[in-house]
């Protein structure tokens, strides 16, 4: 078994046991094995009490090369579902699908005007996530 099989999940006390001793192994220090182990099971707790359902939906969001495309084109100011079709030349279920995804992850917001529908960024923090995804390629 490798040593990737054997680690533990650090999720429960035993776990944590084990993944002190499995540290201590690997370290040759119970000291370090001991203190190490505390660190990661209290990361993990954090971890684990955070909700981290709206941080899945932001990086899902960000994912498709689509959804990147009209953020990029909302950094330039609000727009109508049509200019958006235009510009992508994908039609409009296309577009709904992914300025909901958008929305729902709190990339955008929607203003409606009769029955035209108008989007924007939903703050300026969106523009610079995507100035920093752009560093990060750097």
């Amino acid at each position: 078994m490798s040593q990737v099989e054997e680690m533990p999940s650090y999720q429960s006390e035993t776990a944590c046991c084990d993944a002190e001793r499995i540290l201590a192994k690997l370290y040759g220090d119970q000291q370090k094995a001991r203190e190490r182990c505390l660190q990661v099971c209290g990361r993990i707790k954090k971890i684990d009490e955070e909700d981290s359902g709206l941080e899945v939906k932001v990086f899902k969001a960000l994912s498709d090369t689509t959804r990147l495309k009209i953020l990029k084109l909302l950094m330039g100011g609000e727009m109508c579902i049509c200019e958006i079709m235009l510009a992508l030349k994908k039609p409009q279920s296309s577009i709904s699908h992914n300025l909901s995804l958008l929305e729902d992850a709190g990339l955008i917001k929607e203003r409606k005007n009769g029955r035209w529908c108008h989007y924007r960024l939903s703050d300026g923090a969106v523009i610079e996530m995507i100035r920093l995804a752009t560093l990060f390629k750097k």
